[in-house]
C-alpha cells in the first residue's frame, strides 16, 4: 500500500469517527503542518483537488442531517482535510498515462538556438539531439528511473534515442502532443507560427497522440501531420527518406541485432544465444537494406541467416 493510499484511509477513518487516538493525532498534525508549509501546485492539480473537495462536501451535507450545529463543524473539517490532501496526496496526480507523463524534475536544462544556428546535444541517457534554428528544448539534468521526458517548446529537432526497454522516451510539444518511443530516430517540427505539428520517423517506431487518444504508430518512412486548428492528424509517407549512420565499436552482436531490429522494424533471432556475445566493430547506413548488413556481419563472424517471405523476420545461426 502506498503512502497516498494509507493517508486517504486514515482521513476517511477520521471523518467517520472510527480513528484511534493515535490516528486522530496524526491527522491533526498533518493539518498543523499544512499551515506552516503551504504547498504550491499547478492549475491542473488545483482543478482536480477542487473537484474532489466539492464532491466530499456534498457527501457530508447529505450524511449530516441531525442539526445545523453539527453540520457546520463537519463542513469545516472537510475543508481542513482537503488541505491535508493537498499536502499528503499531491503526488498522486502522477497517475497520468501516456498523454500526461510524470512532471519534470525541478532542475531543468534549457537549450535554445538563434536563427541560422544549429546545436548538437547529448542527453544524460546518451540520446543525441540536433536542434535546428530558432528552437528551444527543455530537459531534466537527470532522468527519472521509469521515464525520460523532454519538451520541445519551440522549433524543430532530430532525435536519435538510446534504446531502453523499461524506460520509454517521450517528447512533449505544443497543443499537448506527445511522441513516445523506446529507442529510434525521428524528427519533430513544432513552431508556434506554423498551423501544423509534424513528426517523421527515420528508423524504428514511435507512437504519437494527445490527452484523448493515440493518433497512430509510425514506422520508418512514415510521418504524421497534426492540424492545430482542426485538431486532426493525418499519416503519410515522407516525401524524402531520412538516413542515419549505425556505428558499432566493440558492440556485442546481441546489441547490434537489437539496434538493427529497431532501425528497420524487423525481428532478428539468434539460433544460439552464445552467438550474441561476439563483438562487432563496423559502420553502416540505413540506405543499406537489412539483408546487406546481416550478410556482412555473418561473413565477418562465420555465420549464416535465413529470412521469412515478407523479409520481416531473420534467423541467424552458425555454419
Amino acid at each position: 500500500m502506498t503512502k497516498e493510499e494509507r493517508a486517504r484511509i486514515l482521513l476517511q477513518k477520521y471523518t467517520d469517527h472510527t480513528a484511534t487516538p493515535t490516528e486522530r493525532n496524526q491527522v491533526e498534525k498533518w493539518y498543523a503542518e499544512y499551515d506552516k508549509h503551504p504547498v504550491q501546485i499547478n492549475l491542473f492539480a488545483k482543478e482536480k483537488i477542487h473537484a474532489r473537495i466539492s464532491a466530499r462536501i456534498q457527501e457530508e451535507m447529505i450524511k449530516e442531517t441531525k442539526t445545523i450545529r453539527r453540520r457546520l463543524p463537519a463542513l469545516q473539517f472537510v475543508l481542513r482535510t482537503a488541505a491535508v490532501l493537498v499536502v499528503v496526496c499531491g503526488a498522486e496526480l502522477a497517475f497520468w498515462h501516456f498523454s500526461r507523463p510524470q512532471v519534470l524534475p525541478e532542475k531543468l536544462v534549457t537549450v535554445a538556438t538563434l536563427a541560422g544556428e544549429k546545436k548538437d546535444l547529448v542527453l544524460p541517457d546518451g540520446s543525441q539531439i540536433t536542434l535546428n534554428p530558432s528552437s528551444r528544448l527543455i530537459y531534466p539534468a537527470k532522468f527519472k528511473s521509469n521515464i525520460r521526458l523532454v519538451k520541445l517548446a519551440e522549433g524543430e529537432a532530430f532525435f536519435k534515442i538510446s534504446h531502453e526497454e523499461k524506460r520509454p522516451f517521450t517528447v512533449q510539444t505544443s497543443e499537448g502532443i506527445y511522441t513516445k518511443v523506446l529507442g529510434t530516430s525521428f524528427r519533430i517540427k513544432s513552431y508556434h507560427l506554423s498551423p501544423k505539428i509534424e513528426v517523421s520517423v527515420a528508423t524504428g517506431k514511435v507512437a504519437v497522440g494527445n490527452s484523448h487518444q493515440v493518433f497512430g504508430t509510425l514506422v520508418k518512412g512514415q510521418q504524421i501531420a497534426y492540424d492545430k486548428k482542426r485538431q486532426l492528424a493525418a499519416i503519410s509517407y515522407t516525401p524524402q527518406p531520412v538516413y542515419i549512420n549505425l556505428v558499432f565499436e566493440g558492440t556485442p552482436l546481441k546489441k547490434v541485432f537489437e539496434k538493427l531490429a529497431y532501425a528497420y522494424s524487423i525481428q532478428i533471432d539468434l539460433d544460439n544465444p552464445v552467438l550474441g556475445n561476439k563483438k562487432c566493430t563496423a559502420s553502416f547506413n540505413t540506405r543499406q537494406k537489412p539483408e546487406e548488413i546481416l550478410d556482412i556481419l555473418c561473413i565477418l563472424h562465420h555465420l549464416k541467416f535465413n529470412q521469412s517471405d515478407d523479409h520481416k523476420t531473420f534467423n541467424v545461426y552458425k555454419k
